[in-house]
């Protein structure tokens, strides 16, 4: 029999908020983190948009890069959350991103471009590689248990989570530190706008005037343990982790099969891991990027899952509050998840005016009271890599 995994423990950094208090606020208040790039010179960009993390306390150690310094500060508050000072031994992290420190890559290249000696910045370089996040927070919070880097586009976190769900269950690790931390880069708010999927309004997930996505950042945690982990040391269960589910399009490189059946391959691979089925769903915390072809595919999905359901389960994507936070995107949606369970309460829908006609969703526009049992938790990378979590109500 499958052990039980169970939530102790939560840790944001995000635009809205640096703090799961504020955080969770501001989503209900339908705050917006979406604003002007100030980080860098947005030059003849498409959109200066982007959804900047508010400013935080730092750790502070010399060498880290800001992915890692975020991820850091959000697993402190994840672990203080959960109860532990360090990690317990054997425990593991499982973290997603994308940037990583490709932020310090691109200062340290510009420099030599400027005339600089690069080799005055190889140190930067050597922080570039993907896997150095979780190293640091591996070595930081004294995990000595398995420790994985997932880098699987936008799905990223999603899958770093269910990682974590995997390796509780079958008895590889008690405890794990899982979430993600990605940063603004010239590569990829560039990127975005150079294959024009960004707005140069705001944000509107799942609006009938959709425009695009704007790039975000920021940091999640969560502290995945065993039912008997936790229920032995008395420490606070905010939700069960019940499954995952991944599929891949094998579609198209950026575009998402247009009739959603990979993303619904993700939502009911993720509930038959559960054991439990759609009609036990009563919440989906969506991708919903906001560009055109995702959000109508994944409606699509949606509604094919939900059925005769489809117009009484919320949908909500954070998108338009915390913009695409890409690798971090599916950490953050996930904590959301799990304290819309807590707090028996789903946030808005930031920037929606008039819902898409592709398929009759419920998209609350003010934070509502909602009796959640199973919140679905979603992800839809480039390459059509789709992941879901399913989590559930801690009797």
């Amino acid at each position: 029999m499958k052990r039980r995994v169970v939530v102790t423990g939560l840790g944001v950094l995000s635009a809205v908020g640096d703090g799961v208090e504020p955080f969770w606020e501001n989503l209900c208040a339908g705050k917006s983190g979406v604003g002007p790039l100030t980080r860098f010179d947005p030059g003849d960009m498409r959109s200066p948009l982007v959804a900047e993390a508010v400013p935080f306390e730092e750790p502070g150690d010399p060498g880290m890069t800001l992915t890692d310094r975020m991820a850091v500060h959000a697993a402190r508050e994840a672990l203080d959350d959960s109860g532990w000072e360090r990690l317990p031994s054997g425990a593991g992290v499982s973290i997603g991103t994308g940037v990583a420190g490709l932020p310090e890559s691109e200062a340290a290249w510009l420099r030599h471009l400027e005339g600089g000696r690069l080799a005055r910045g190889i140190r930067a370089l050597t922080r570039h590689l993907p896997a150095t996040t979780a190293d640091v927070v591996a070595k930081r919070f004294g995990a000595t248990g398995p420790v994985c880097s997932v880098v699987n586009a936008c799905s990223s976190s999603t899958v770093s989570v269910g990682s974590a769900w995997l390796w509780i269950t079958s008895g590889e690790a008690e405890v794990v530190l899982a979430g993600a931390s990605d940063a603004l880069s010239r590569l990829t708010v560039g990127g975005f706008n150079s294959i024009r999927v960004v707005t140069r309004d705001r944000p509107r997930p799942f609006d009938r005037d959709r425009s695009g996505m704007v790039v975000g950042e920021g940091a999640a945690f969560l502290v995945l343990e065993s039912e008997e982990s936790a229920l032995r040391r008395g420490a606070p269960i905010h939700a069960t982790l019940d499954g995952l589910g991944m599929s891949t399009d094998a579609y198209h490189v950026t575009a998402p099969q247009p009739d959603g059946l990979g993303a619904l391959a993700s939502m009911r691979a993720a509930l038959d891991a559960a054991g439990i089925g759609a009609g036990e769903v009563d919440h989906i915390n969506a991708h919903g990027t906001g560009t055109v072809p995702n959000d109508r595919a994944e409606a699509k999905a949606i509604h094919a899952l939900l059925g005769d359901r489809t117009r009484n389960v919320p949908v909500v994507s954070l998108k338009g509050a915390l913009g695409h936070c890409l690798g971090a995107a599916g950490a953050l949606e996930a904590v959301a998840a799990v304290l819309a369970i807590r707090h028996q309460t789903v946030p808005p829908n930031v920037g929606l005016r008039e819902p898409l006609p592709e398929a009759p969703l419920r998209l609350p526009r003010m934070a509502e009271p909602c009796g959640i049992r199973h919140a679905l938790s979603v992800s839809l990378a480039f390459g059509g890599n789709n992941a879901a979590v399913v989590f559930g109500r801690a009797s």
